[in-house]
């Protein structure tokens, strides 16, 4: 029996094509007067579940069962700005999913029905979107505002969902460093 502690969550890899534009968005809410963490480009993702930290016994159980998901591919559509747990106290900013929402939760449901006896309980409810930065605190509410205006209502591209990942985060000073532990690939029918 391992004593080993991963940290794990599963979760949808953002496309390159779809980065871009949210690297803007991030430059100019950073430039408003929000102090913020963006989210590195190479780690933007989806999540579909937080696992949390678990031994790797308990990782290679979750790999087991995630092992026999069926589900076919879909599209996402990434559209506008919003905040949890509102625009105006805003801790977690992020982009909206339009068209795929309904197959990402029904993603999440499998995923929970597999694994939902490990980690750690959401009690939040699942919501689709991309996390793109945590906020510490809003200096300039004027400015802030000005740019999720701008942004509220941005058409950011859509991308095919083909896989989903189990992911393990190592926290570092500089920020998590994510690397894969199980890629599921979606069936083309």
């Amino acid at each position: 029996m391992s004593r080993e502690i991963y940290r794990v969550f599963i979760a949808v890899d953002l496309i390159d094509q779809l980065k871009e534009p949210i690297v803007r968005m991030q430059k100019e809410l950073m430039g408003s007067g929000v102090d913020m963490k963006p989210v590195e480009p190479e780690n933007l993702h989806i999540t579909l579940r937080f696992i949390g930290e678990i031994s790797k016994d308990l990782v290679e159980e979750i790999k087991k069962r995630l092992g026999g998901i069926k589900y076919r591919q879909f599209t996402i559509h990434m559209r506008g700005v919003g905040a949890f747990p509102s625009i105006e106290r805003p801790r977690v900013i992020w982009v909206g999913i339009e068209e795929g929402a309904r197959d990402l939760a029904n993603l999440h449901e499998l995923i929970m029905r597999l694994t939902g006896d490990i980690g750690e309980r959401d009690e939040r409810g699942f919501v689709p979107h991309l996390t793109i930065a945590r906020v510490r605190y809003v200096r300039n509410w004027d400015r802030y505002m000005e740019v999720i205006k701008k942004w509220g209502n941005v058409d950011f591209g859509t991308q095919v969902v083909d896989s989903i990942r189990l992911k393990r985060s190592v926290l570092t000073p500089k920020g998590p460093i994510y690397s894969d532990l199980l890629v599921i690939k979606l069936s083309t029918q």
